[in-house]
C-alpha cells in the first residue's frame, strides 16, 4: 500500500512539475501567422506581403490621425536602423480613403511630407490588410513580423511606451545571416 502511495506522490509531484515548467513559458510563444495581402504602393507598383523575405515592420497610419504625426518619425527611424542589422523591410500603409476630401494617395502623400517622411508607403483605401491585422482599425498601429512570418509585436493606439518596446521586439529579431 505504500508503494502505491509513494508512487501516485511522485507522479503527482512530476506532474506539477510540468505545470511549473508551463506556467515559465512565456504566453508570446503563441505568435499568429501574419495575414498576406496585396496592395498598390504610392509609386504604382504591387505589394506582396508573401514574397518579401526577411523582417518586415509594418505600420497602419492615416493623415487625419493626430498619434500617427507623434510616432510615425519614430517607426521610420527604427526601420531605417535596423534596415541592414535585422534585414528589416517597413511597410507603411495608409488606411486614407478616397472621398470629398480628396484621394487618398494625396493625402497621404501630403501628410507624410509634412511630418518629414519620404519613404515609398502602400495604399489599404478599402481596408482590406487593415482588418485582417487590426479589425477594430484603431491607429496608428504597428506589427512586427519575423521572418518565420508570425507576428512578434504589435501595438494598436497611442502608447507612451510602443517606441521602446517596439525597439526591444526589434533588436531580438534574427538577422540576415541567421535567417534561412
Amino acid at each position: 500500500m505504500m508503494r502505491d502511495g509513494g508512487a501516485s506522490m511522485k507522479s503527482m509531484q512530476t506532474g506539477l512539475i510540468i505545470l511549473l515548467l508551463l506556467s515559465l513559458v512565456p504566453a508570446h510563444t503563441a505568435y499568429r501567422k501574419a495575414p498576406n495581402f496585396a496592395l498598390a504602393a504610392s509609386s504604382g507598383r504591387m505589394v506582396f506581403k508573401s514574397s518579401i523575405k526577411g523582417n518586415i515592420l509594418i505600420s497602419f497610419f492615416a493623415s487625419y490621425c493626430r498619434p500617427c504625426k507623434r510616432e510615425l518619425p519614430d517607426v521610420v527611424g527604427l526601420g531605417k536602423k535596423y534596415r541592414r542589422e535585422k534585414n528589416l523591410t517597413l511597410l507603411l500603409i495608409s488606411a486614407d480613403i478616397n472621398d470629398s476630401s480628396g484621394s487618398a494617395k494625396k493625402k497621404a502623400s501630403d501628410f507624410l511630407k509634412k511630418i518629414g517622411i519620404s519613404e515609398e508607403f502602400i495604399l489599404d483605401i478599402y481596408h482590406v490588410a487593415l482588418e485582417k491585422y487590426n479589425s477594430s482599425k484603431v491607429l496608428p498601429a504597428t506589427f512586427l513580423v519575423n521572418s518565420d512570418g508570425y507576428i512578434v509585436f504589435s501595438e494598436v493606439g497611442a502608447h507612451e511606451d510602443t517606441i521602446a518596446r517596439l525597439e526591444k521586439a526589434i533588436t531580438g529579431l534574427r538577422g540576415p545571416a541567421a535567417q534561412h
